[in-house]
């Protein structure tokens, strides 16, 4: 199983935003990206895939939107507005949730009301941490289940840092240039897939 993590800090958490605009709602257009190159490739589903996306924006903050690839039906497309409509709606029915309380809102899509650090502590076997001076994701061998975290365009703080370091995380980097984040799911992707995680489909 491939699990991605992506703190989105500015991220809304409340579903009160238009899709018309979305730099302004926390820059979810990142997180849109992110999501499309976590599930899809090449009009298809990526299979064993769960993306977990932690908003800490206002104004209902924390809330983790999930999407679990196995268990999705069609979402209308991947395109931003597409997937940004879905998270809106997995946080319209998010309303009103205890904390740790989580709720399904379709196949595939549930909404919690959860933080980073309990999103986490869920996930902390073979859990890997974007960093720009971890080891070459060449030279990694990755486990058939791995948890991979990182941040959208605001990077992590110091605190949820030494928080992963704690936890065992594996700092990681993807190459030599600074991507963006949604860049790296994709050489994430493509490097489990040359280790033979997952099945080659042309």
């Amino acid at each position: 199983m491939r699990n991605f993590i992506l703190r989105a800090r500015k991220g809304p958490t409340t579903p009160d935003f238009s899709l018309d605009d979305l730099s302004r709602v926390g820059r979810l257009e990142i997180v849109a990206h992110c999501l499309a190159n976590a599930l899809f490739y090449s009009q298809n589903i990526r299979t064993d895939t769960v993306v977990h996306l932690v908003f800490d924006g206002p104004s209902d903050p924390p809330k983790t939107v999930r999407f679990e690839s196995d268990q999705l039906t069609y979402l209308g497309g991947f395109d931003e507005r597409t997937l940004a409509g879905a998270v809106q709606k997995a946080l319209s029915a998010g309303k009103g949730l205890s904390l740790g309380e989580e709720r399904q809102v379709d196949n595939g899509l549930f909404v919690a009301k959860k933080g980073f650090e309990r999103v986490v502590q869920d996930r902390t076997e073979s859990l890997y941490v974007l960093e720009r001076r971890g080891a070459d994701i060449r030279t990694v061998t990755f486990p058939q289940d791995v948890t991979f975290v990182f941040s959208d365009h605001l990077t992590m703080p110091k605190k949820t840092a030494k928080y992963l370091r704690r936890l065992g995380a594996k700092p990681i980097c993807v190459g030599p240039r600074m991507l963006f984040a949604s860049q790296c799911i994709v050489l994430l992707h493509n490097e489990l897939d040359r280790q033979g995680f997952g099945k080659m489909i042309y």
